[in-house]
């Protein structure tokens, strides 16, 4: 979802075909997580050495195999600071799975890398001139969005556009997130040997591939503080995601994972990320930051049918699920109808039950113990009814 209201959208096509890995003309096929403790070298993992990197932000190309929806360049950016200490900022920008959403003529998805993945706007967490930003001194690596797919793609889908005629063409979209960022996390192995603290952050749909990420973190750095934070994808549930995720190949680039290769894929929830990466890398601290009636996860949710239950319903279930089964999960739930706040300067102005978020967010980074903020803004509103949760 573009940073400003963007939601996502609409059920799966039944009328699409699926065209294996995606991967740009004559590259080689970069979509499958490997063990972290095993790399291949690429020509791209040491082009523009950390060391060398100018002041501000510096724009790094992708390797052959990476790419947008709509195979436009790909291409990641980096502000050097602190080279023990970095931050991997997961930005969203909207999801598109059947026709009418993925059309670039009303998409409702990011299609460049460079358009609304834009960082030259100093705000929120990306304002590394703002005395208070708690991750203003650390190395800054911002991974751009343009897949519509989580990050976590790995097809090249056909979507046959409603009333289509039998020799009309049908609109190709590159679902190849997970090849953009395997080639971003390579980047950053060769670069930081051994930091001691790593912070993975997303907003958006950037949230949901987040504790994936810090999972990841977790078992390549073995003895680096990790902590995560998903902002704003909190309420996202519905019985289509898992179908969804195949789809996209989300599931089975996931299940190349250790975390993940004994979670049934007819059960690969957005809470699932979670819980199966804390059974995994349980010393990360997980943690995801919300509005109580967030108004694009409750459009979201009206056009995947679940409108009979609202976002605080849907979101205090989530929270208890994923609470339940990672121990060192926390969650800060703020009130209103906004969308995301890590890209906006309102985090530094928050405070709910006389807890700032900047002073939690403050503590997250350093390791610092948490609690939960905000649960009484979900308790009036009836749960839905439970679900089992099967630990992997």
């Amino acid at each position: 979802m573009k940073p400003s209201a963007l939601v996502l959208v609409a059920a799966v096509a039944l009328a699409c075909t699926h065209r294996g890995t995606v991967v740009q003309t004559g590259a080689p096929a970069a979509a499958t997580a490997r063990d972290p403790d095993y790399r291949e070298p690429f020509w791209s993992d040491t082009i523009k050495p950390l060391s060398t990197l100018s002041r501000g932000w510096n724009r790094i190309p992708g390797r052959f195999g990476t790419g947008c929806a709509h195979d436009s360049i790909y291409a990641f950016k980096v502000r050097p600071g602190l080279p023990d200490k970095v931050m991997i900022f997961l930005n969203g920008g909207g999801a598109c799975w059947r026709a009418q959403e993925c059309d670039p003529r009303h998409a409702t998805y990011t299609m460049s890398a460079d358009s609304a993945n834009d960082v030259a706007n100093r705000v929120g967490l990306l304002d590394y001139t703002n005395q208070k930003n708690p991750v203003r001194d650390w190395t800054m690596v911002f991974v751009p969005y343009c897949t519509g797919d989580f990050h976590l793609g790995t097809r090249e889908i056909d979507y046959v556009r409603a009333g289509a005629k039998a020799d009309d063409k049908p609109l190709t979209i590159r679902h190849g997130g997970a090849a953009n960022l395997e080639a971003v996390l390579d980047w950053v192995y060769v670069n930081f040997r051994s930091p001691r603290a790593v912070f993975v952050t997303g907003m958006d749909a950037g949230a949901p591939p987040s504790p994936v990420v810090a999972e990841r973190m977790a078992r390549r750095y073995p003895r680096a503080r990790v902590a995560q934070l998903g902002d704003g994808a909190g309420a996202l549930h519905s019985d289509s995601l898992p179908s969804i995720l195949a789809a996209w190949g989300a599931a089975e680039y996931l299940q190349h994972d250790p975390a993940f290769r004994s979670v049934d894929s007819a059960d690969f929830t957005l809470d699932r990320l979670y819980i199966a990466s804390a059974a995994v890398a349980p010393r990360v601290h997980y943690t995801q930051v919300n509005a109580a009636q967030d108004a694009s996860q409750a459009s979201f949710l009206k056009l995947l049918g679940n409108s009979s239950l609202s976002v605080p319903a849907l979101l205090s279930a989530a929270l208890t699920d994923v609470r339940e089964n990672a121990p060192w999960f926390h969650s800060y739930t703020y009130p209103g109808r906004g969308h995301t706040i890590l890209r906006s300067n309102a985090l530094y102005a928050l405070t709910v039950d006389d807890t700032a978020f900047l002073a939690w967010l403050t503590d997250l980074v350093n390791g610092e113990s948490l609690v939960d903020v905000g649960g009484q803004l979900l308790m009036e509103t009836p749960k839905p009814p439970p679900r089992s949760i099967r630990k992997p």
